[in-house]
């Protein structure tokens, strides 16, 4: 039995503006910093033997902060991006509920529906994590523990793909910032024994 933890990266200015992110390159914001530090100070693995994110400066940043315990380096993992979003980068939810209100309206009813001009679809990004996500696992060793620092989107299609949801349904799991997520992986078998843990932030 080995565990996968999954993280979702720090608080960013975009996230507090209700800006779409997606793979737009924004930093963290101090907030997050401190997030990914109290997270650090309180974290569920006494033991990790590698440490993954997505190569978007956000992830990278919450990613150093873990990192930097367990003196480890961090492995750059571009399938562990964000979704890409297309023509809604950088614009703010009200905005696109203006703008564009069929698909946003589907954003949050029927993501699996979800058709954004230049973006990927939620079942292309569920694709290029799980596969990922699957090659990781498949190396593990008895006991070993690693971390995956990824997005809320993400590690939404990840855990849906576990637990066997409709991707329909994925906004039905929350994420915060900085939240932890624990897959059990047995003889290439996964479990989930936690979802959307804050507790390092209370």
């Amino acid at each position: 039995m080995s565990r996968i933890m999954l993280v979702r990266h720090g608080v960013t200015e975009w996230n507090s503006k209700g800006r779409v992110q997606g793979q737009s390159d924004i930093n963290l914001a101090p907030d997050g910093v401190h997030q990914a530090r109290l997270l650090t100070a309180h974290f569920p693995f006494d033991v990790v033997k590698a440490i993954y994110s997505s190569d978007l400066k956000r992830a990278i940043t919450t990613a150093e902060v873990i990192a930097n315990r367990f003196n480890l380096d961090i492995i750059s993992v571009p399938e562990f991006r964000e979704v890409n979003f297309g023509d809604w980068e950088g614009k703010e939810f009200e905005e696109l509920a203006q703008t564009d209100p069929t698909e946003f309206k589907k954003f949050f009813l029927q993501p699996d529906m979800l058709l954004i001009k230049n973006a990927e679809t939620f079942a292309e990004v569920q694709n290029r994590a799980m596969t990922t996500l699957k090659k990781i696992a498949h190396d593990l060793e008895k006991n070993d523990q690693i971390v995956i620092v990824s997005h809320g989107a993400v590690i939404r299609t990840i855990l849906a793909a576990i637990l066997d949801m409709p991707l329909r349904k994925i906004w039905t799991i929350h994420q915060h910032n900085t939240a932890v997520n624990i897959i059990r992986v047995d003889d290439g078998s996964y479990s989930i024994e936690l979802i959307n843990s804050v507790f390092h932030l209370s």
